[in-house]
């Protein structure tokens, strides 16, 4: 039987967990996630490099010996992070420790380190996430996903791309940051290296994946309708607008970005900052208003993020037949007997 695995990377944690096609949840695992520090002044939260890929291969080998016999079958492994960066050199060793800004602040936070260590901006040769760093160590793929590219405000308007002319303002040379993928893509399979860190035998595929906050949306309910999406933190909110060929020129409400949803071929609005303390969803409903958007319903995050990253891993994986299918079995799980002929008709 076929297994999905998701990888949720965070400052204090990171924590895998295995699906089976029905989305029953085999096994799950977690690692602490050590050496980190606030940096003075900033505020920034800050890990070593070599911790954040060992706590999330430790994850990952523990999850792999918890997984029953008839699970070890592994297409691959969705992976979601936080906002943030880090910088490498032209032999991809770390210029500097994973730096997680507030949200949004990703621009903002690279510049003034560039400021700081002026010296070392020649010898940048990637600028990556921090999920998309442990994807690099796994597997030497260069990739990143809309939603994280979104969040750090650099998706450009209508393409799966870098948005180059504000990258140029900042006076970032594009050639640092990888190619952009859709959520659910395939990028890379684990190299030995990777393997052996990770414990995760074949050379599993890893898909694009997204942030936390988007990754826990696909996990909670259907992600396509028309609802608000509160954060179970003080993060901010998100607004589902629907599908993009329904939407031929979206209006963005002042304080709010327009993102690429995980599920392709859908939008969603971001609100840049968290809602002011004591307001409600009837607030942020009409800022919504402003825009012309209605919202169908409030849904609040309550999901862990490995779970819609392992989602990912099996839409990418084309076994999950579509985004229909896992919805209707994240609403009401199939029967055992249902289960069984989702896995006799699918493909490997």
């Amino acid at each position: 039987m076929t297994s999905f695995i998701g990888l949720d990377l965070q400052p204090e944690r990171a924590s895998a967990a295995a699906l089976e096609r029905d989305l029953s949840v085999v096994a799950r695992s977690g690692a602490a996630v050590a050496g980190g520090y606030e940096e003075t002044g900033s505020g920034v939260r800050c890990i070593p490099a070599a911790e954040w890929i060992r706590a999330g291969g430790f994850a990952l080998q523990e999850l792999y010996g918890e997984l029953p016999l008839k699970s070890r079958k592994l297409w691959g492994v969705g992976l979601s992070g936080p906002d943030g960066w880090i910088a490498l050199d032209p032999e991809f060793e770390p210029l500097c420790d994973v730096r997680l800004p507030p949200v949004g602040g990703l621009l903002d936070d690279l510049d003034g380190w560039l400021e700081r260590n002026s010296r070392l901006r020649a010898r940048i040769s990637l600028v990556l996430s921090p999920k998309d760093l442990f994807r690099f160590m796994m597997s030497g793929a260069m990739a990143a996903d809309t939603t994280s590219v979104c969040a750090a405000g650099l998706l450009a308007a209508g393409k799966r791309d870098w948005d180059r002319k504000r990258l140029e303002e900042a006076d970032l040379p594009t050639r640092w940051f990888p190619p952009v993928f859709q959520s659910s893509a395939a990028t890379s399979r684990l190299h030995q290296e990777g393997m052996r860190q990770s414990g995760l035998p074949g050379s599993p595929w890893l898909v694009a994946g997204s942030t936390s906050r988007l990754a826990s949306m696909v996990a909670s309910a259907d992600l396509r309708s028309q609802k608000l999406w509160l954060p179970a933190d003080e993060g901010p909110p998100v607004y589902a607008i629907g599908a993009a060929r329904d939407i031929s020129d979206p209006v963005i409400p002042p304080g709010y970005r327009l993102s690429e949803s995980p599920i392709d071929g859908h939008l969603l609005l971001l609100r840049k900052l968290p809602c002011p303390p004591g307001s409600g969803s009837g607030e942020i409903q009409a800022e919504l208003a402003s825009g012309g958007y209605e919202v169908s319903g409030v849904e609040t995050l309550c999901a862990d993020a490995e779970l819609g990253a392992a989602a990912l891993a099996a839409i990418g994986s084309g076994i999950m037949k579509s985004w229909d299918r896992y919805y209707a079995l994240l609403a009401e799980p199939p029967t055992a007997a249902a289960a069984g002929q989702e896995e006799d008709g699918a493909g490997e």
